[in-house]
């Protein structure tokens, strides 16, 4: 079982009163992703990094998401960690 650890930015847009999830971008590294992050905070609602590893077979997660860095308005998911 082949897996790779996913380094992800998920944007949030504001639409009136509704937060909805805009764009996800896949980056290299740890780093690049939160440097990402950081720079989009500026442009959108709300921004996270995350990571987690995949199994490059079959696309199964098999270590949930992990909080990297979290900036302004975010989905509830990202709220509690």
């Amino acid at each position: 079982m082949p897996e790779k650890t996913l380094f992800i930015v998920q944007q949030f847009e504001r639409r009136g009163r509704k937060l909805t999830a805009g764009r996800s971008v896949e980056y290299r590294t740890e780093a690049e992703a939160v440097a990402r992050a950081e720079r989009d905070a500026e442009k959108f609602a709300g921004v996270v990094a995350l990571t987690m590893a995949v199994d490059t077979d079959t696309g199964e997660v098999v270590q949930e998401p992990k909080l990297l860095a979290r900036f302004g308005e975010v989905g509830k998911e990202f709220q509690d960690e």
